[in-house]
């Protein structure tokens, strides 16, 4: 009994051509050809070559990215033309995800402990710390949304303002760019956001509850701090992305430009709140009122 491969090659040679398929079906079927061994080692031959690949790929853009990255954080604001749409999108989506990861962590830890103070009275918390999980994943997505929206607020004024100067991809690109200094910035938030100080809940430290609001209010202030330092970064860059293109030339003084285009970020910042943020803030407070 041969393989596919070796019968193959033996009807080539006596019949001087390519078997058929249906040919090769009645082979198989009359039982001249096996598939077993030559499938099992095609197949793990075939896998170890897709794993080495994915390691190759992954391993050349991790190397890739923090190449791209690193001059930008070094100098945001002298490196103007900066290429690599994905590197771009990934430092976006870093910086909404850690910034959001920030928040809601200490959010979680301090549940926790709540939880964890009651389970010291003997009561059967699994369903509740179950329930709390969901809980816990879905403030995070809900708010790396909110994250995200807000990030993006100052595009469309930044769009409208310098479109004589510069096409939609460009200016959105120019944008992206400050998300790899945030990006940074957020990472050191979400790392604090494990080590700030949370209050351990017990029944003899309910009777100082100030004390307990004032450790909440300390991890908070923490992690705003870095908030919003990063939300200062792109302030920043809003400024000199107007005054790249506005400071010499056009109608109006950079000054004035740069005033409208923060009055446009505020603008589109309320209509995220009335649009996004109120929507899936309601959605939230309706999982806590189902439990």
């Amino acid at each position: 009994m041969a393989t596919k491969k070796e019968w193959q090659e033996y009807f080539a040679l006596i019949n001087d051509r390519q078997p058929t398929a249906d040919e090769v079906l009645a082979a198989i079927e009359n039982g001249e050809v096996t598939l077993e061994k030559q499938e099992h080692n095609t197949s793990k031959v075939a896998i170890t070559e897709d794993a080495n690949r994915v390691y190759t790929n992954a391993k050349q853009h991790a190397g890739n990215y923090w190449t791209w990255v690193k001059p930008i954080i070094a100098q945001p604001s002298r490196l103007n033309d900066v290429s690599g749409n994905i590197f771009l999108w990934v430092s976006f989506a870093i910086a909404s995800l850690t910034g959001a990861f920030s928040f809601s962590n200490v959010i979680r830890r301090g549940m926790n402990a709540a939880l964890n103070s009651y389970s010291s009275y003997g009561t059967d918390l699994t369903k509740i710390r179950s329930q709390l999980s969901v809980l816990n994943w879905q403030l995070f997505f809900y708010v790396a949304i909110i994250f995200a929206v807000f990030y993006l607020a100052a595009l469309p004024g930044l769009l409208l303002l310098n479109r004589r100067y510069f096409t939609m991809n460009q200016m959105v690109c120019k944008y992206l760019k400050w998300f790899a200094p945030l990006s940074l910035i957020n990472i050191i938030g979400a790392i604090l956001s494990f080590v700030v100080p949370i209050p351990s809940i017990s029944a003899s430290s309910l009777e100082n509850v100030s004390a307990i609001f004032n450790t909440f209010f300390t991890s908070f202030t923490v992690i705003g701090f870095i908030l919003i330092f990063g939300a200062a970064l792109l302030v920043a860059a809003q400024q000199f992305l107007i005054s790249e293109v506005h400071l010499n030339q056009g109608k109006f003084d950079a000054a004035w430009v740069v005033l409208l285009q923060w009055f446009i970020s505020v603008v589109m910042i309320f209509i995220e709140l009335r649009v996004v943020v109120v929507p899936l803030l309601q959605n939230l407070t309706q999982s806590l009122g189902n439990w």
